[in-house]
């Protein structure tokens, strides 16, 4: 078996950064969620006095989930992708599309997490929150400014490894 080399302090940084604290965060994020649900459950059908923040809460540990493991998903490049159809194609229309890929990432990004900056900004001069429970809707938006910001940098630190179409 070849010498495998380690990686580079800035290959491990960037691990760090974009695969195992993302996990380990959705993991914990997971976690709190399973266990809301359950006190619920207890709660609702066992003395029946159900937490009535608990749905609220449960939506955004979901968002906050689905957008910090968005960049993890970015830098891995492990979004869903036409296999099929891009095995067929030529070579050279390969190094296009390898090229577009990255770049649409970046800019739909960025402009999907400059909107979302808008929102949170909103949301932070009105105080908005939610109906029922007074939840800050700063909460939710800031998980969409967050995520698509992680996504363009994730895809800005692997743009090289998306226009070789080769991820390790």
């Amino acid at each position: 078996m070849p010498d495998e080399k380690p990686p580079s302090r800035k290959r491990q940084l960037e691990e760090l950064i974009f695969i195992k604290i993302p996990h380990i965060a959705v993991g914990v994020l997971f976690l709190i969620g399973v266990a809301i649900n359950i006190v619920n459950v207890v709660g609702r059908y066992v003395f029946s006095v159900p937490v009535f923040w608990a749905e609220e809460a449960l939506s955004f540990l979901l968002i906050w989930i689905v957008f910090l493991i968005a960049g993890s998903i970015t830098y891995r490049g492990a979004h869903l992708n036409m296999d099929l159809v891009y095995s067929l194609l030529p070579a050279q229309v390969k190094r296009v599309i390898n090229f577009v890929i990255p770049s649409a990432i970046i800019a739909c990004s960025l402009f999907a997490a400059y909107q979302s900056w808008k929102i949170v900004v909103l949301h932070y001069h009105n105080g908005s929150v939610t109906a029922g429970t007074e939840i800050p809707l700063l909460i939710p938006a800031s998980a969409l400014l967050f995520g698509f910001s992680f996504m363009a940098l994730a895809a800005i630190v692997r743009f090289r490894s998306y226009t070789a179409g080769k991820f390790d």
